[in-house]
């Protein structure tokens, strides 16, 4: 797809509009969904909201264009206004309800509006205006109210309840549309170069994160001041010279610093010694390491000409993808061919290294994205390997010049990475019902529990009696709950047995008590017996128990007291464990290990929602290890997050707060939102700052 560099350094594609047509009907195609998922709706009902949300992004795609887009059929143009002035309750609680899911998927956001702005060709757009943000969501449904007849409370009812759901599904909407912005070849755009005057306040990370640039533009313009020798000394191209001198430069102007600089026959020279090298590194194949990256003395490049630091940037990228730990060595292999055809796309593309949206770039990350949850022993035979390698000598055999080519086998590798995704949704698929009986399990397990701690909180209760429905009536309750739930005869029952039997032990001073409790005992006796005889409770500890009851209730019948005044506490806690408990259940020929915080560490209730979702791929750690696994299930209200890979032998089913914890102390990583190239980039730019810091010392 072709590019136009503007004066600006915004990389707006040729193809803008149809980009962005296309853009507009995937956005409220999936926000549709996202409201029909949320509750029944009717079809008219859908369509106001629809009809409001791309009025909305429509008005704000238009605004500061002039007549490039308001001509163009299918943008409306349209202003809106669904709150009016006197309803100012109204109002203020759309803005909150903006400012908050805002908030709640903020870095979501934040690399779609750089997109956009790419894209739109407006670094004066303001987060504020993003035409995809929750704001055009607030005044759908404001729409959908008013096709709906609510009134004023109703409405503030529904942007209530809407607000929690939009909290939790909305950030995985703004991943896919990430996504299909990226496939497209829209790049983000440089932060340095955005000219909104709230940018600050919208990015996360504060200011400092609004002017940082690419981290491969970063290292390159690292190397090229460090080519410069001190002082200026001869040696140094004029152009390493000046840029060595100068302050940061934005980063239209950092952009293939080196490639904008090589003469024509420089190009030529470099671009044959890159083919003499193609054909040296193919004859020594298969290599079972891979290759040291090539650097600009392999090619002969002075270690001070200024386009040695765009190769040494590339070398170094590479060597930090070759130090690794999570890619497996069969991976690196294969990208290890993209070497080549790497280095004579940074050499062809001034943009190369600040456009993310570049085929060669995308590239590497998609055969690095399909390779996600590959054990890290995985030989080169496994078939996965074998066609990201032959892949790569493909392309090496056949990119010269033509861009299309790696978006070619970059559309390979997308059919690669949906067929690995489908197969880890399977596995996925036919765990869920093991994961669902243990969430049976546990509602039942916390539904007795409950009804016996709000028993024994009555003031009173003999201590053998709060030990008996703490031990083996909790777990006649869960068990009754489990085959007929808790709306069933049976646990209303067991419930009233219970509480018949608090009320036997409790001292009768009336005549009228006395005669009701000889009159009821023998049968809640009964009760209580078939009770422990269900739970196999054996004749001897039954019969310890009924006499203890005898005892107890024969006080009872004299107005006695049989225990002091104050409620029996409740069993400690166990002690919290210092790392997430692991169990593992089995099924119809299924594993799945269950990992979760002890109860006391719970720090958030385990309704909040994790922030990754159905369809990406989740790195968390468990002891020494780190597995990857692809989310195929997420439940509602706290219910675990599913992991499953096709080369495991199991399924993982993780607490949220697990997943939190882990995520906020970078234990636990959303690996497909990685982008390889820039991870190796930083890798290798933070390499290059440590190493120069003793140099500055001394």
């Amino acid at each position: 797809m072709a590019l136009g560099t503007r004066d600006d350094g915004l990389q707006v594609p040729e193809n803008d509009w149809e980009i962005l047509r296309d853009l507009r009907a995937h956005f409220l195609e999936q926000a549709g969904k996202l409201l029909r998922e949320a509750e029944p709706l009717p079809a008219e009902a859908v369509d106001g909201f629809l009809r409001e949300l791309g009025a909305y992004f429509d008005n704000k795609v238009v605004i500061g264009h002039g007549t490039r887009f308001s001509q163009t059929a299918g943008l409306t143009a349209s202003r809106i206004s669904l709150v009016g002035e006197s309803d100012l309750e109204l109002d203020i609680r759309c803005g909150d309800f903006a400012s908050q899911l805002h908030q709640g998927a903020s870095a979501e956001l934040w690399r779609v509006y750089l997109r956009l702005v790419t894209l739109l060709g407006r670094p004066d757009l303001s987060p504020a205006d993003n035409p995809v943000g929750p704001k055009g969501f607030a005044q759908g449904l404001l729409a959908l109210s008013q096709m709906l007849g609510e009134d004023h409370d109703r409405a503030l009812d529904r942007i209530d309840r809407m607000q929690a759901y939009f909290a939790e599904f909305l950030p995985a909407l703004y991943v896919a549309i990430n996504d299909f912005l990226l496939d497209r070849n829209v790049s983000a755009a440089q932060p340095a170069l955005i000219t909104a005057p709230d940018i600050a306040q919208a990015v996360p990370g504060g200011r400092s994160a609004v002017l940082s640039l690419d981290p491969a533009a970063m290292l390159q313009q690292r190397l090229l001041v460090a080519s410069v020798p001190a002082g200026g000394l001869p040696g140094a191209g004029a152009g390493a010279a000046a840029a060595a001198s100068a302050p940061v430069a934005p980063a239209s102007q950092e952009a293939g610093i080196a490639a904008s600089l090589l003469t024509h026959a420089m190009l030529s020279r470099l671009l044959v010694r890159l083919d003499d090298l193609e054909r040296a590194t193919a004859a020594n194949e298969p290599t079972p390491p891979p290759p040291p990256p090539i650097d600009a003395r392999q090619l002969g490049i002075p270690s001070d000409a200024p386009e040695a630091a765009a190769i040494d940037t590339m070398a170094m990228i590479f060597e930090a993808i070759f130090d690794s730990p999570t890619l497996p060595d069969p991976v690196k292999m294969a990208l290890s061919s993209l070497q080549i055809p790497l280095l004579r796309a940074a050499m062809l593309d001034r943009a190369f290294f600040v456009a993310d949206a570049h085929p060669a770039r995308l590239l590497l990350d998609k055969m690095a994205r399909a390779s996600l949850g590959l054990p890290a022993d995985t030989g080169s035979r496994h078939p996965l390997c074998t066609i990201l390698q032959q892949i790569a000598h493909q392309v090496r055999a056949e990119f010269v010049r033509d861009t299309s080519v790696l978006a070619r086998y970059a559309a390979e590798v997308d059919k690669l990475i949906e067929r690995r995704d489908a197969a880890a949704a399977a596995v996925s698929d036919a765990c869920v019902p093991l994961l669902q009986q243990r969430e049976r399990e546990e509602l039942a397990e916390r539904a007795a529990r409950i009804a016996v701690e709000e028993a024994c909180r009555r003031p009173g209760v003999p201590p053998a009696i709060a030990e008996f429905l703490r031990g083996h009536w909790r777990h006649l309750l869960r068990d009754t709950w489990l085959k007929a739930g808790e709306d069933s005869a049976a646990w209303h029952d067991a419930r009233a047995a219970m509480h018949g039997l608090l009320w036997s032990v409790q001292p009768k001073t009336d005549a009228d008590e006395r005669q009701r409790l000889a009159r009821e005992l023998p049968q809640l006796l009964q009760r209580i017996t078939a009770g422990l005889q269900r739970l196999g409770i054996d004749e001897t500890e039954r019969s310890q128990f009924l006499d203890t009851c005898f005892a107890l209730q024969s006080a009872a019948m004299r107005g006695a007291a049989t225990a002091p005044p104050g409620v029996v506490p409740p069993p400690p806690p166990r002690p919290a464990g210092a790392e997430p408990e692991i169990t593992e259940i089995s099924g119809d020929g299924r594993t799945l290990r269950i990992i979760e915080m002890p109860e006391p560490r719970r720090a958030s209730p385990r309704g909040r929602a994790p922030s990754a979702h159905i369809g990406e791929w989740l790195s968390i750690t468990l002891g020494d290890e780190v597995l990857c696994g692809r989310i195929g299930h997420v439940g509602r209200e706290g219910a675990r997050v599913l992991l499953a890979s096709p080369d495991w032998t199991f399924a993982i089913a993780v607490d949220p707060a697990v997943v939190e914890a882990q995520l906020k102390s970078g234990e636990a990583v959303i690996s497909s939102r990685l982008s390889l190239f820039n991870v190796a980039a930083e890798a290798a730019l933070n390499r290059s700052a440590a190493e120069a810091a003793p140099a500055r010392q001394g």
